[in-house]
């Protein structure tokens, strides 16, 4: 019978036990980085879309102050951060004036502000209201 001695015997662990350990590690800080994007993506979105509201309900007050007869549509303007016109801008904001079907005398306003969202996406704030125009 022969005795194993201290040098014969393997201690420690193997390059298997090693590379399973690496595997899962990566696998885990992959799945931790993609998440940390996301959040950050939501976090952006988030502001994006405060921004965009933000410039949708200033310019909606703007047309309301103008006189009923003279509210038009409107072509898509690109915007900076304040609604301030601006060909770099990444907001795009539209007006749209039609009649209202359910009121005879009144027109409906609708304020769209196009925003970038994560990933690169474009999403839209939509602001719409009823303006009476009086008798004609």
């Amino acid at each position: 019978m022969r005795v194993l001695t201290h040098a014969a015997r393997q201690d420690g662990f193997g390059i298997v036990s090693v590379l399973v350990a690496i595997v899962l590690l990566a696998i885990g800080v992959v799945t931790l980085s993609s998440s940390s994007a996301f959040l950050v993506s939501l976090r952006t979105d988030a502001s994006a879309r405060a921004t965009a509201a933000s410039i949708a309900t200033s310019y909606m007050e703007e047309v309301k102050r103008r006189p009923t007869r003279e509210l038009a549509s409107e072509e898509p303007v690109t915007v900076n951060e304040t609604g301030t016109q601006d060909e770099e801008g990444v907001f795009v904001r539209t007006l749209t004036v039609g009649p209202e079907a359910s009121l005879p005398d009144a027109a409906r306003v609708v304020v769209l502000v196009e925003y970038p969202a994560g990933f690169g996406r474009r999403r839209t704030v939509e602001l719409v209201t009823i303006i009476y125009q009086g008798l004609q």
